[in-house]
């Protein structure tokens, strides 16, 4: 702790001296266990022995909304790593936002790491952008990017910055100085306003409560309380409780709540209700993807959005990590798609070129897949209204002698991107306990390998 005190004081003395904003970040460690380049091969000659290579670097960042995926303001000419290690600790690298004196407040940032073998980034070892939600003026974090065939890689960083966060200061109410006084001396008297998520419920403790999305109709849903704030369960599958179908034939099906909410219960919270509560506040989206008790994925969306019905409730969102889960692109993405059956279609693409109900249609032996589940399918690479398999023994990879005894796909969503099994655009995982869960509090507090919600 001291020694992470030292070097976000550190940061921030490099610019105090300057009047103006500033935000830096310091990348501290990363690290490649696999010592693999990102399609899986060895980085180097001794990757047979366990050892890396020496890695270029690229990074920019960004707390004014800019694209940094274009834009890299740090490129090592030399690497970062003199002894092929496939952990590389120390570095303290400064990136800076060349636009900060222009922010205006501060509540997030983007950061662009790229990696490769040789300065001219042809033999790259990851490459994304992360997002994080955070008004923290200094911070630490590290991130895990999932890379497929092959170990995810790792940054350590910290933050340091002097932009003040979004104001939060009222409307003064107005003065009645020099007019007679005509009102009631009695304090007023005002009903309790009625919490609208779990962040606001008096009760503290995780279970089913009560809430009001549109501030007067009640609506039960699981309340997860963790020590940095409520999570509010929108949608949840699992082998606890009943197993319901989630398969309905029109969109106007979806609408309203169905199952029982609760830790490992299938629960859909209602599209109208996602719809009137992000509406609210700025809320981030959380999906928990387990297979038996082992957490295999946690991915962040922010500024999660639901559309009206109008628009056929079109989902909105910033993917923590681009390219993956509901940002995986297909002929199109999740975020931005309208809400579908295979009855009501809204797709980009046909309903009959959609792998989550075509999967193996090519094959006369296998397939293919049978329609099942309202979802956002923008990219038909996921759906976690699917048909619930239990797993065998913590495996959920669906395999076709089970697919071809019922055509269901099962509860799926992208890990990696790029093209899925075979070509297709799912990766054949049915998860058994998954989760759709809204929050508020700073994205930046959440331990990424907390399996909690699993066991």
């Amino acid at each position: 702790m001291l020694k992470t005190s030292v070097l976000l004081a550190c940061l921030a003395l490099t610019t105090l001296a300057s009047a103006q904003n500033y935000f830096k970040v310091l990348i501290r460690e990363i690290d490649n266990p696999a010592g693999t380049l990102l399609n899986g091969q060895p980085c180097g000659e001794f990757g047979f022995l366990g050892v890396g290579c020496n890695v270029y670097l690229r990074a920019a960042v960004s707390a004014t909304g800019q694209n940094v995926s274009s834009n890299d303001t740090l490129m090592k000419t030399d690497p970062i790593n003199s002894h092929m290690e496939t952990r590389i600790s120390n570095l303290n690298l400064v990136v800076s936002d060349d636009q900060a004196s222009t922010a205006g407040s501060f509540s997030s940032f983007d950061l662009h790491i790229a990696l490769a073998t040789d300065i001219g980034f042809t033999k790259i070892i990851d490459d994304y952008v992360i997002h994080i939600s955070t008004n923290q003026e200094q911070g630490v974090y590290t991130y895990t990017n999932l890379r497929p065939g092959t170990l995810s890689t790792t940054v350590s960083i910290a933050w340091s910055t002097n932009i003040a966060p979004p104001s939060t200061t009222s409307t003064p109410e107005p003065t009645t100085t020099g007019v007679p006084f005509t009102g009631s001396t009695l304090p007023p008297t005002t009903t309790p306003k009625p919490p609208v998520d779990c962040f606001e419920v008096v009760n503290k403790t995780s279970g089913v409560q009560t809430i009001y999305p549109d501030g007067v109709n009640p609506v039960r849903v699981y309340c997860d309380q963790t020590s940095y704030g409520g999570y509010t369960v929108i949608q949840s599958r699992g082998t606890i409780g009943q197993n319901i179908t989630f398969d309905y034939p029109h969109v106007s099906n979806y609408s309203a709540s169905f199952g029982t909410p609760g830790k490992g219960n299938n629960y859909w919270f209602g599209l109208d209700n996602m719809h009137l509560i992000s509406g609210v506040k700025n809320y981030t989206l959380q999906i928990d993807l387990c297979c038996g008790t082992k957490l295999i994925a946690k991915q962040i969306y922010h500024k999660f959005q639901v559309g009206a019905a109008a628009n056929n409730y079109a989902l909105s969102a910033k993917a923590d990590i681009a390219g993956v889960g509901l940002d995986y692109s297909s002929s199109g993405k999740d975020l931005a798609a309208k809400f579908s059956t295979y009855t009501d279609w809204n797709g980009p693409k046909s309903n009959d070129t959609c792998d989550q109900f075509e999967f193996w249609d090519d094959n006369t032996d296998i397939g293919p897949s049978n329609a099942y589940g309202g979802w956002w399918y923008g990219s038909c690479g996921n759906n976690l209204n699917g048909f619930l398999y239990p797993s065998n023994a913590g495996n959920c990879t669906l395999d076709l002698t089970k697919f071809d005894a019922n055509k269901l796909l099962g509860v799926n969503m992208r890990t990696t991107s790029g093209q899925g099994y075979a070509g297709y655009d799912v990766d054949l995982q049915s998860y058994d306990r998954v989760r759709m869960a809204l929050f508020t509090f700073d994205s930046a507090q959440i331990d990424r390998d907390d399996a909690s919600f699993c066991s």
